[in-house]
């Protein structure tokens, strides 16, 4: 269970909630309380200011907020025989309209006053947010880190290790393919086309939270260099990492902009933070067990057992390889499990730095 000292906390609309048991599974048929730091609707004022959506008076004393939700979350927001759906509208005195299945229409909210509305808006928002972190990625935000210079230092790395080290369980299936070298800022759930549009307006606009702490560096040059991995133990490795660090900027210029990236997207709901980090960790994928007994024509790994693997010779002997430099220009909004015709994966959206 998680240090209560340290809940997990989801953000809606500018404010900040903790979330009672991350552990909890929310489903279709259970209701899960999500509301007990919210601010009952009674103690908003109508000049709240706090949102970036709109409501819409119908007449004086009825008003409305329209909104997307993937189909995939309608269920969590009615809940069993509508029991969710039935006390949002109690507790903010609205009317909820929730399309039927396979109907494409948006979520309507009714209500008495502006407040109102906002509040059973935002108790939605997060049930579809913590439905949201409990779904398998789909998407990730990347920085590539596969110029030339690296992939050939890569491919020539792969192949000393694979003929000077001997350690249990390397093989050539666990290295990740040179073409795909990157560093995840953060992944994210994204159910349909809606939320990769709106994912990636938001990476549009998160570019002018970056650009202020990096117009001074650019162009952004990156070295890849050393060796690390995610245990205690070199003799049982399951990811084995590079090391990133700036070649010609100061030291922690990628971490603030990297942390200010994935603070954005985490406030808007769609990214969660790494429980116990205040930052994002920053690597490169160079060797993952994960991927064992996948092969060129199928990129997904086989279904067995995990195995790990000794990593200690290779650390022994590689732990300082540089593997060159990398000029990052872009920022993508990834698919996983998708590859474009470079080998990369599959961009939903890139912005230019």
């Amino acid at each position: 269970m998680n240090d209560i000292l340290k809940p997990e906390l989801i953000w809606i609309e500018s404010r900040c909630y903790r979330v009672n048991d991350p552990i909890v599974d929310v489903s279709f048929h259970q209701e899960h309380d999500l509301y007990e730091n919210d601010m009952p609707y009674q103690d908003l004022q109508e000049n709240d200011d706090d949102t970036d959506f709109e409501v819409q008076m119908i007449d004086s004393d009825r008003y409305c907020t329209t909104f997307h939700v993937s189909k995939h979350y309608l269920g969590n927001i009615i809940g069993k025989k509508g029991a969710i759906k039935m006390r949002i509208q109690r507790d903010t005195k609205t009317d909820i309209k929730i399309p039927r299945m396979g109907e494409n229409k948006d979520v309507v909210i009714y209500g008495p006053t502006i407040p109102s509305v906002k509040a059973a808006r935002r108790k939605i928002n997060m049930i579809v947010i913590s439905a949201r972190m409990r779904q398998r990625s789909t998407h990730f935000i990347s920085l590539p880190m596969n110029s030339e210079e690296i992939v050939k230092n890569f491919d020539k790395f792969k192949e000393m290790v694979l003929q000077d080290c001997q350690g249990r369980g390397l093989h050539e299936s666990i290295f990740i393919r040179a073409s795909k070298l990157h560093i995840t800022v953060g992944v994210m759930c994204l159910m349909d086309n809606e939320e990769r549009l709106l994912a990636s307006k938001y990476l549009a606009e998160v570019k002018e939270h970056i650009m202020p702490m990096i117009q001074s560096h650019l162009p952004l040059k990156l070295r890849l260099k050393g060796l690390s991995y995610m245990n205690d133990d070199p003799k049982e490795i399951h990811v084995l990492y590079g090391s990133v660090q700036e070649d010609d900027a100061p030291k922690g210029v990628l971490q603030d902009m990297i942390d200010a990236i994935a603070q954005f997207f985490f406030k808007k709901g769609l990214m969660a933070y790494e429980f116990g980090r205040d930052n994002v960790k920053i690597h490169v994928t160079l060797l993952n067990s994960k991927y064992r007994g996948k092969t060129i024509e199928n990129d997904s790994p086989t279904k067995q057992q995990r195995e790990s693997f000794d990593g200690s010779e290779i650390l022994e002997k590689f732990n300082d390889y540089d593997f060159g430099v990398m000029e990052i220009n872009n920022i993508h909004l990834s698919q996983r499990k998708s590859l474009a015709p470079d080998g990369f994966y599959q961009p939903t959206c890139v912005i230019s730095l």
